[in-house]
């Protein structure tokens, strides 16, 4: 069964996904019981994912900065970062309609901290948006937790019903007639450069773990929590650096 037969090309983050519903690929590994340390080449961030994780190239300085991933059992570990003006602009978009434009909410460009731009559970139903736009393939994500942590970072869970072309198929093959993507994110504040050159801009930064809902409830879930809850940036990040040297 080819991935297209039952569900659009990019309702996953990342193409190499397409063995994902195959019932001919491979069984899958058991999941891997430690995590390996990745720290960025330029040290932003670092964060822990689950060991055979396979890291794409990535050279952005702002948008997807770091995707990972087992990619047969459709499992992903990113890095995203928004600068703060763009991610509500985009909102505003999203929200206009004909005649009517929505205006752009928040603390503009230098927030002082994740709360100045919106309430906790508000800020997620915006990043989760702003993920699914990524994406692309019409996905509408439901924030099922948003937190502050005590730190100064925002954790939160999502969950994603991924459109099925043909639902007869994946039954008859897989023995479900619906996908669905579990996430785990965690989000904190930091700075990128700005696009235009001179000083860097404000941005949220926010790392993701995902996997299909049958493997979350299985030995992947707890894996790609404690993935999201590992990330790092800046100053942590770079004493995450200190501390492998």
């Amino acid at each position: 069964l080819a991935l297209g037969a039952v569900l659009p090309r990019r309702s996953f983050l990342a193409a190499p996904l397409a063995a994902a519903l195959s019932p001919a690929a491979a069984p899958a590994a058991p999941a891997p019981a430690s995590g390996a340390l990745v720290i960025d080449g330029a040290s932003r961030f670092s964060l822990t994912v689950p060991r055979g994780f396979v890291a794409s190239k990535r050279s952005a300085s702002q948008g997807t900065l770091y995707v990972a991933g087992d990619f047969p059992r459709a499992a992903v570990v990113s890095v995203t970062a928004w600068p703060v003006s763009e991610l509500l602009a985009a909102e505003a978009a999203a929200r206009s309609l004909p005649g009517l434009p929505a205006v752009a909410s928040g603390a503009g460009a230098s927030p002082a901290a994740l709360a100045d731009i919106a309430p906790p559970e508000e800020l997620a139903r915006i990043l989760a948006r702003a993920r699914d736009r990524e994406q692309g393939g019409g996905l509408s994500s439901e924030v099922t937790a948003a937190a502050p942590d005590g730190a100064g970072r925002l954790v939160l869970s999502l969950s994603t019903e991924l459109p099925v072309a043909n639902p007869d198929e994946l039954e008859r093959q897989r023995g479900i007639r619906r996908l669905v993507r579990r996430t785990a994110g965690a989000v904190t504040l930091g700075s990128v450069p700005s696009p235009a050159g001179g000083a860097p801009v404000a941005a949220v930064v926010a790392a993701w773990a995902s996997c299909l809902a049958e493997d979350w409830d299985g030995q992947l879930g707890p894996q790609l929590r404690d993935a999201a809850d590992s990330f790092r940036w800046g100053e942590p990040a770079a004493a995450a650096v200190a501390s492998s040297n």
